[in-house]
């Protein structure tokens, strides 16, 4: 393996293919580190409720009125036969962000 105190050529490519691995695992382990941090804080920022998820794809035509008004009372529904469903959330306001509360 050693010549004259020197490693050979082959030597030489095994160790710097041998780097750039070891460099491209922590590269890899800290890009899953951060986009999965980024995952868990997106679902918590836009949790919306069942209801609003409905009125924005009723205001955005994905759904008719006819299929908005069945959804929303199959909603309704399951919330009244479901005894751990928590109470609707006030519709937004313009403006209600300022407010304390």
């Amino acid at each position: 393996m050693y010549w004259g105190g020197h490693m050979t050529t082959g030597g030489w490519i095994f160790s710097i293919f041998g780097t750039l691995i070891v460099v491209a695992l922590i590269f890899a382990v800290i890009y899953s580190v951060v986009s999965a941090a980024g995952r868990r804080g997106g679902e918590s920022a836009s949790s919306e409720s069942a209801r609003e998820i409905l009125d924005r794809r009723l205001a955005s035509g994905d759904l008719t009125p006819e299929q908005y008004t069945q959804l929303r009372a199959t909603l309704a529904a399951e919330q009244a036969a479901s005894p751990d469903a928590r109470p609707p959330r006030p519709a937004s306001t313009p403006g209600a962000d300022a407010l304390p509360g």
